[in-house]
């Protein structure tokens, strides 16, 4: 059912649903909001922009850039925002000053910059509560690196203090990779800055924690009570990096009530009090979980999509209602689980791509794919983040439990379809 009609000069403004994966995101909109759905992209060739009923054209990750853009389109045509929701780090702040300036609802500057978007604020609002997670330090430079690291001692992690989605994020297991990894990581944030306009070019110094499972939990922040939706079992590619390469919900730590109860009170100490959160857990065993980060928006990845397709209902309307303040008692009741969704990313062997073939079997399990690889594409012999992807692959199995299916299922379906889909040029020697 959607929103009670909104008024004919006004619509919603949303910022990250062109993203791969998270395209879901302006289905939710259109559902829940009687009226035109409104983006801010840097060019008219912005992907999946025809999709929304006005794209104005400005950078959606600069607050005063997105607000002029919002201010001309104003003067233009008399159309104001009734809205405004961010689904994406970069959109958050940009997201905060227009909601500002039309006096809508939003996160409080303070959450903004107390989540993901600013680790090392983040990790102090966390300690700070009690909440469990690993120390760090923070380094400006190649000598506060080495300092970070003699304090927390090896193994350790590092990684900028902004970006999401892995980058720079790396393992240090000697002294001499300390070096390399630094200038890794500052070539990362020196590269992608300007890209998402980030003004934290920091870098934090962590330490390495052991547990060795990790969940995202998906908590709906609206108002004095957070309130878990989902939680999904995620998959990471080799050391020395920390790349996502799949997700399955439900998890099967899902009920688990420590991990549930570490998610909401890590997101009671960032004040998040609207939106749907993104809370990544480290766990093993009966040991006590730790929370590697907070993010206030909604998860990337398709996540959201599993949660939707497993659990009967979806987590982005709910976070587009919160941002309308218009909930009204919309949060779902507990779902029983309709069977187990997941997602992994598909990967090319490293080398040269001469040809994307179609796949010649497909195994039951699969909804659908997508590539983006094309032919003359160089694949990395390694996932370090996301950037490093050929594609992916979606799974469904109806009435399933998370237990019932294999926990790396979803990722051996990758690996068969990578191998038929990617047709690699011959090395020299192989000629």
């Amino acid at each position: 059912m959607g929103s009670p009609a909104a008024g004919k000069d006004q619509y919603l403004l949303v910022f990250g649903a062109t993203m791969a994966l998270r395209e879901r995101a302006v289905v939710a909109a259109l559902r829940v909001f009687d009226g035109p759905v409104v983006t801010i992209a840097r060019s008219v060739d912005a992907r999946a922009a025809k999709f929304f009923d006005h794209v104005l054209i400005g950078d959606f990750s600069d607050p005063e850039a997105s607000l002029r853009a919002v201010l001309d389109f104003e003067k233009e045509t008399g159309m104001t925002p009734a809205g405004v929701v961010p689904f994406f780090d970069p959109g958050l702040m940009p997201g905060r000053l227009i909601a500002d300036h039309y006096g809508l609802p939003f996160l409080s500057h303070r959450a903004i910059e107390d989540s993901g978007i600013n680790k090392n604020r983040m990790k102090d609002r966390l300690l700070a509560a009690g909440v469990a997670t690993p120390r760090y330090v923070r380094a400006d430079d190649l000598d506060g690196v080495r300092a970070a690291v003699a304090e927390l001692g090896l193994p350790c992690v590092i990684k900028p203090s902004a970006f999401g989605g892995s980058l720079g994020v790396r393992l240090i297991t000697e002294e001499s990779e300390i070096a390399e990894a630094y200038a890794t990581v500052r070539g990362i944030i020196d590269s992608n800055a300007a890209t998402f306009t980030v003004k934290n070019r920091g870098i934090q110094v962590e330490e390495f924690c052991t547990l060795t499972e990790e969940v995202s939990v998906e908590v709906l922040t609206h108002g004095d009570r957070p309130r878990v939706l989902a939680v999904t079992d995620k998959s990471h590619g080799p050391k020395p990096y920390f790349a996502e390469v799949g997700h399955r919900v439900p998890s099967v730590h899902s009920a688990r009530t420590d991990v549930l109860d570490l998610a909401v009170r890590a997101c009671e100490a960032i004040g998040l009090d609207r939106g749907v959160a993104h809370v990544e857990i480290r766990l093993e065993g009966d040991r006590a979980p730790q929370v590697m980060e907070v993010g206030a928006r909604t998860a990337g990845d398709g996540i959201l999509d599993l949660a939707e397709r497993a659990l009967g209902f979806s987590p982005y309307e709910l976070h587009v209602r919160s941002y309308l303040d218009r909930l009204d008692g919309a949060a779902p009741p507990p779902h029983r689980p309709r069977g187990l969704a997941a997602i992994a990313v598909l990967k090319a062997p490293p080398g040269r791509i001469a040809e994307i073939r179609p796949a010649r079997e497909v195994d039951a399990a699969v909804c659908a794919y997508e590539v983006f690889a094309a032919p003359g594409s160089v694949s990395s012999a390694q996932q370090a983040n996301y950037l490093h992807r050929e594609g992916y692959v979606e799974c469904y199995w109806p009435g399933a439990a998370a237990e019932s299916v294999p926990r790396n299922a979803h990722l051996d379906i990758a690996a068969g379809l990578g191998a038929q889909i990617f047709g690699m040029e011959e090395a020299d020697g192989e000629r």
